[in-house]
């Protein structure tokens, strides 16, 4: 996708009065539209009119083409106009150029300046273009560091792995930036991977509350629970591998009387009955199938093997998803395994070096949230109230680390009825008024292809928002859209919609650089994208980091923040997300970076007073964390030299 630019301003149509051939041009009828043409390009023919019958008759003449070209020409005059506008309070000296004319180039230094030209305007159309004009001498040589960095990870450590074995014995070298799944624990071992985790990332603005710690928390604690209770839809005998890779398994925390006993590992086990967690772990057939816990915690994750198999399909990979946010929801809904996990995902946002985070636990009626012994309490209203009391309790007690604040985005699966939706709407806006500073926003989650498109819900969108009006509320729209690779189907359409409905973010937006012209509208209304790279990824969207669609939307200056999405289930973590953003990019810089993590804190549902002081804060952070990758990686750059000398 090319840049795109919608950036003409009235100024353009002042020469309408001065030459008339360069009017407007309308026609009338069911594609009625207008162009208002701004100042021609030197050289360049005026754009005449075509009526529609002209039009037919010339589809294959020279006279199309040209129009096509004198569209161009109007398209690259507004980019020039909004290089300009971004290179004005930068002061540079000595001010770029615009681009020659591309013609006949007398020597190679001719040809050499002419393509200088155009990198330098290219870019200064990207996102990181400001960035890097302001970026510190500090700055600059942190950068350098970490450049560096990668050219010895890559050497060291992806260089000296044996090359992998594909069709018919070829092979493949390792390299950063290949699937993330086959390179995860050489990406652990990395020295840019320890400079993300050092990185101070701004706010986690994407992060689904039900994935976030790695599987083995979760277990942990519900080893501890007496009345936890296991279940598989399959017999597993330990010798029958199938049933042992195919089986999907529920956990259920049951009160007295409501279990339906079985054993998993005996051959009259019906599908669905219920065994005492403990004795599933003392009955697993360790000899044949190895820990059993570590055989669950594969089963939670997402594996090499199927992500990447040649047949899958995002509809393949979701089907595994679900299966594992099915088996993460027994382990999840009872109040101590909450309460333990609150405080152990806040922990684990400071050890990550996250200053602020928006979460989005799913809000539905059918909500529990269980007692230790079985019996239910109510789940959605508890829910915030155990958060809340948690929070506080961390902010009192934890020690050390910076952390900004919380807030919650009330999430409701996009498969549910129109009045079901208007249920949430309705309890949304009752938390909101409960609880003014905690509620962020509102969004439907859950598959989008398999789910109902946002048109479905217009009217009672549209009402939520007056009953936001009427209530003196803000309650903005934070949709899950683009995340597809539909082109012209309503999932598709999900992304005009959200336009429409003035969503203040935009989950994935994968599919937001095939709408060129909704691209500059959401850039208009100061949308940002909340991109969760790594999951697009393991969800079948791309294939490897670099064909991500979120670098022709950088590309477009379009805000962006990274997201990890459900980390649990994707083996990874935020500072992964900034891992692969930067080698996916060859020439993705540490200001890229900290164009990412500005965007996050900017486009955050914060209080502009809280996060005006998140912003000082924040900056106090970055200067630390320069001083630190200096002090402990100022060594690569002579090894880099040494590199060099041989």
């Amino acid at each position: 996708m090319g840049i795109s630019c919608s950036n003409l301003d009235k100024d353009d149509s002042s020469s309408e009065k001065d030459a008339p051939t360069h009017g407007t041009r309308q026609h009338t009828g069911p594609s009625s539209s207008q162009f208002i043409m701004s100042k021609p390009v030197p050289g360049s023919q005026p754009f005449k009119a075509v009526t529609p019958r002209a039009q037919t008759r010339s589809l294959t003449s020279s006279s199309t083409h040209s129009e096509d070209v004198q569209a161009a020409r109007l398209m690259i005059n507004a980019q020039h106009d909004v290089v300009n506008a971004r290179m004005a309070p930068l002061a540079l000296d000595p001010r770029p150029q615009p681009p020659t004319p591309i013609d006949h180039f007398s020597s190679p230094e001719h040809y050499q300046k002419a393509r200088d030209q155009i990198r330098i305007w290219e870019g200064a159309l990207a996102f990181d273009f400001r960035r890097t004009q302001l970026a510190s001498t500090k700055e600059k040589y942190a950068n350098r560091i970490i450049q560096r960095l990668r050219l010895r990870d890559k050497v060291e450590i992806y260089g000296k792995e044996p090359p992998r074995l594909g069709h018919d014995d070829q092979k493949h070298p390792r390299f950063p930036g290949d699937h993330f799944l086959s390179d995860i624990d050489l990406i652990d071992r990395s020295e840019l991977y320890q400079v993300a985790r050092l990185m101070p990332k701004g706010a986690h603005l994407h992060i689904h509350f039900n994935c976030c710690l790695q599987p083995r928390f979760l277990l942990d604690v519900a080893k501890q629970q007496p009345r936890m209770f296991i279940k598989s839809d399959k017999v597993l005998s330990p010798g029958d591998d199938l049933a042992f890779r195919q089986c999907e398994i529920q956990f259920s925390l049951l009160a007295e009387g409501e279990e339906k006993l079985g054993d998993i590992f005996d051959s009259s086990y019906r599908s669905g009955q219920d065994m005492l967690f403990t004795e599933f772990l003392e009955s697993f057939p360790v000899k044949e199938r190895g820990d059993p816990e570590q055989w669950l915690e594969e089963k939670l994750m997402f594996s090499t093997e199927e992500t990447y198999n040649v047949l899958q399909t995002p509809f393949g990979a979701w089907e595994k998803f679900n299966g594992r946010t099915r088996m993460m929801k027994g382990l999840f809904n009872y109040e101590e395994a909450f309460r333990q996990y609150t405080r152990a995902v806040l922990k684990d946002f400071v050890d990550d070096n996250i200053q602020y985070a928006e979460i989005r636990p799913n809000f539905m009626a059918s909500n529990i949230l269980k007692r230790r012994d079985g019996s239910v309490q109510a789940g959605n209203t508890r829910t915030v109230e155990i958060i809340i009391e948690e929070y506080d309790r961390f902010q009192t007690e934890a020690p050390g680390g910076y952390f900004a604040g919380l807030k919650i985005i009330y999430c409701t699966p996009r498969s549910f009825s129109n009045k079901q939706i208007e249920g949430a709407l309705q309890e949304c806006l009752e938390f909101k008024r409960k609880w003014p500073t905690w509620i962020a926003g509102f969004d439907l989650v859950g598959e989008e292809g398999k789910g109902r498109p946002l048109k479905d819900f217009i009217p009672e969108l549209l009402q939520f928002r007056k009953d936001c009006e009427a209530a003196k509320l803000d309650i903005p729209f934070l949709f899950h859209c683009g995340e597809t690779l539909d082109i012209g189907s309503e999932t598709d359409g999900n992304i005009l919609d959200a336009l429409l409905l003035k969503s203040k973010r935009i989950g994935h937006g994968f599919a937001l650089a095939r709408h060129p012209y909704i691209m500059e509208r959401m850039k208009e209304q100061n949308i940002c994208l909340e991109v969760c790279p790594i999951s697009n990824e393991v969800l079948g969207l791309t294939p490897r980091i670099n064909g991500h669609s979120m670098y022709n939307l950088l590309a477009n200056n379009v805000h962006c923040t990274l997201s990890s999405d459900n980390g649990t289930i994707f083996r990874s973590s935020l500072s992964h997300d900034f891992y692969q953003v930067m080698v996916g990019k060859e020439d993705m810089t540490l200001h890229g970076w900290r164009q990412l993590i500005e965007w996050s804190i900017q486009h955050s549902c914060m209080e502009d007073n809280l996060r005006a002081e998140a912003e000082r804060r924040w900056e106090d952070l970055w200067d630390k964390f320069l001083d630190a990758v200096i002090d402990k990686f100022e060594s690569v750059l002579e090894w880099e030299e040494s590199k060099q000398e041989h």
